[in-house]
Order: C-alpha cells, then structure tokens, then sequence
C-alpha cells in the first residue's frame, strides 16, 4: 500500500500500538497493586509509581505522532520513542535492583515493538541502544560509581521472601506472560489484516486483470470476424464483378488484378485468423486448433499433430485462452526449439481441461530465463485461475502444460 493512503495507514498502526502499550502498563499496575496489598514492600516503591511514569510517557509521544506528515518523520519519531523509553526503563531498573531482580526484562517490549514496527536499520540501532543502556547501568553499578539500589528489604535468602517471590511470580510470570501473549496476538491481528487487505486487491486486481483480457478477447473476435465476414467478402464480390470487364482488362491485366486481390483475401484471412479464427466460435477449440496445425505445418515444415479427448464444447473465455496458449506455444517452437514434431493433446477431467503441447527441440534449462512468450502464456493463465508446468532438459525437447477451469462448475466432457 502506498501514498498517502498508505501513510496514513501506518501512521494509524503506530497509534494503535501506543493505545496497547497503555494497556500493557495498565496490566503491570495492577499487578503492582496487588503486589502491595499482599506484601512488606512501601507504597513508594518503583515497582508502583513505574507504570505510572512509563505510562504517562505515551501521551506527548501520541500528540507527536498526530502532527507528523512524512513517512521518514513517522519512523524517526517512532524510533525517538524507543530512545527515551530505553533510558527511562534504565532509571526505573536502577531502582528497581538493577542486575540483582528482573529489570533488564522491562526492556523486552521496547525491542519487540521496535524490530517490528521500524525498518531493520532502527530497529537494530533501538536493540543496540537498549544493549548499551542496560550494560552501562549493571558496569556502573559494579564499578561504584553508581550506588546500588534494593528494590526489596530481604533479611535472608532471596528464595526465602514472601515480598521477592511474590513480585516475581505476579510481575515476572503472570504480568509479563500475559502482555507477551497479548502482544503476540496483537501483532497477528495487524499482520491478518494486513493480509486481508492484500489479498482484497490481489484478487480485486485479478479480477480487473481478467476483465480487461476478456475484453481484449471479445474485440479480437469482432475485428477478426469483421474481417473474415466483411473485408474479406467484399474482396471476394471485387473480383466477380471484374469478370466481366476480363475482356476490356486483357488477360494479362486481368490476371494481374484477380492476383492482386487473391493475394488481399489471403491476407485477409491470415489477419483475421491470426487475431482470432472466426472458426473458433463457430466449431471450437479442436477444429481451431487442426486447422492451426495444418496451416503452421505447412508454412514452417513442422509435423504438428492435434490428439483430442475431449466431448462437446468449451466456455468461450477457456476455448480462446486454451487456443491462445496453443498458438503461442508453437510459435515458441518455431522461433527457438529448432523441432521437427509438435504434439498437441487436449483432455478433460471434471472441471478441468488439460492442454500439452510437446516438441522434440533442444529444450530449455529449467532454471533458464523465460521468453516473453512464456511469460505471457502464464500470465494469462493464472489470472484465469489455472496453472502452468513446464518440463523440459537440453537436447530432450520440452513439454508446456495448462490446466484451466471450464468456466463453470459443470464437467468439461459433459458440456
């Protein structure tokens, strides 16, 4: 998705997180409640008043993010964010018990949601600074020159407080699992609907894609038939009518003349079929694609052969798809396989009718460059909802195969 609606959708995406994060810390502050409810710590321990400040830091972001309007600025501020968030979770952590608790957890959403929401670039220079905060806070701590700070009055063991353990299991375990999980399913949320949408105008674009082509398809058919029913039978009244004037013309004129438009109608005809053989909707697919072999054969030297197991007629978009690929394909053939035999076999099966077309050529590489020709075959037919499988090896000729949908839900052969 680009332009401005684009912007504007990530822009309402960033905004989105911010309402989560809220959440998040809406979560970790009651925990905290609960925590002091049920334990020795003081109200005026970080472990309370934390959420509140980290929550509190959402709001200028959230009033920032409204007034950008470029994608560049978007991302900066965004990763401005996770800056000024990783320093204050390294102050939090510092009174907090620095190394000796859970801090260097607290930074784990600034990392996920940077590494997600930002360009590989910021994500790993949030991740780097978030590395560098947390190390800086634990070396100054070891070296003194940061005095250490207990977030809990433990007169024993650790393992041993009611206070520690609680804000482990309620802070580390239940909090922290929770939001992760909340968080994951978050962004799968995002990321389905991206999907959604993507898929939304994937198929919006391929149905546009096949409209376009069948209306392509249905103006080939009236220009050709124009042709074929008009251009080419009024060449054909010109020379009746010049019958009559043979004896004014002189045989040689005349002759010349009645070449001339033999030569018209031919072209005409070759025009026409070359478009789309008017054959084609008035006896179908098979009889269209013999009369293809025999005229190609005949021109090129090529042994083209048509094998058909295939009853009845076809939907008018398969049939001229499927003679479309036909006649490309022994273009291919002509062009670059250096053949001497072609076999064409068509064949139905429930819904779906299978076209091959076989040379006995040189081949082709399967990991080689496609041809235009090539590309132009499975364009079409996976806009039509079919499919394309080309087997081919040097020296062992090639084999293209199309499976396309009749064009409804009835049997090919029963039709």
């Amino acid at each position: 998705m680009n332009g401005a609606a684009g912007f504007a959708e990530r822009k309402a995406g960033v905004v989105r997180t911010i309402l989560v994060r809220r959440l998040t810390l809406g979560v970790f502050s009651a925990v905290a409640l609960v925590v002091l409810f049920t334990s020795r710590l003081s109200y005026r321990n970080p472990l309370f008043y934390s959420p509140v400040v980290w929550f509190l830091l959402t709001f200028p972001f959230k009033a920032g993010i409204e007034r950008i309007r470029s994608e560049r600025g978007l991302q900066w501020a965004h990763a401005g964010f996770f800056f000024a968030e990783a320093v204050l979770i390294t102050i939090l952590v510092h009174f907090m018990g620095g190394s000796a608790w859970i801090g260097n957890i607290f930074y784990l959403f600034t990392v996920l949601y940077a590494n997600y929401f930002l360009p590989r670039t910021q994500g790993a220079l949030v991740t780097g600074w978030v590395v560098v905060c947390y190390a800086a806070l634990v070396l100054l701590e070891a070296a003194g020159v940061v005095p250490h700070r207990s977030l809990f009055a433990v007169g024993g063991e650790p393992y041993q407080s009611l206070s520690y353990n609680l804000a482990t299991i309620l802070a580390g375990a239940v909090a922290l699992y929770s939001v992760v999980a909340f968080t994951v399913r978050t962004f799968a949320a995002i990321d389905a609907k991206k999907n959604r949408l993507l898929a939304e105008r994937e198929l919006e674009l391929a149905r546009m894609s096949k409209r376009l082509l069948n209306a392509q398809d249905e103006e080939r058919r009236r220009i050709a038939r124009g042709l074929h029913d008009g251009l080419s039978q009024s060449l054909a009244a010109i020379k009746l009518h010049l019958a009559p004037a043979k004896s004014k013309l002189g045989e040689d004129a005349y002759r010349e003349v009645s070449g001339i438009v033999d030569e018209a109608i031919r072209q005409t005809r070759t025009l026409a079929y070359s478009i789309r053989p008017p054959l084609l909707d008035d006896l179908g697919l098979v009889p269209s694609l013999e009369r293809l072999a025999e005229s190609v054969g005949e021109e090129s030297g090529l042994a083209i052969r048509v094998h058909a197991d295939l009853d009845g007629r076809l939907d008018r978009e398969a049939e001229g798809l499927l003679y479309h690929v036909g006649r490309e394909a022994i273009e291919n053939v002509i062009r670059h396989a250096k053949a001497t035999r072609v076999a064409i076999r068509i064949s139905a099966e429930g819904t779906w009718v299978r076209l091959s077309i076989e040379d006995d050529g040189i081949g082709i590489a399967p990991d080689g460059p496609r041809g235009l020709g090539l590309r132009g075959i499975e364009e079409r037919v996976t806009i039509a909802g079919g499919t394309v499988a080309l087997a081919s090896a040097p020296e062992r000729g090639t084999i293209v195969t199309v499976e396309v949908p009749c064009g409804d839900d009835a049997d090919c052969d029963r039709r």
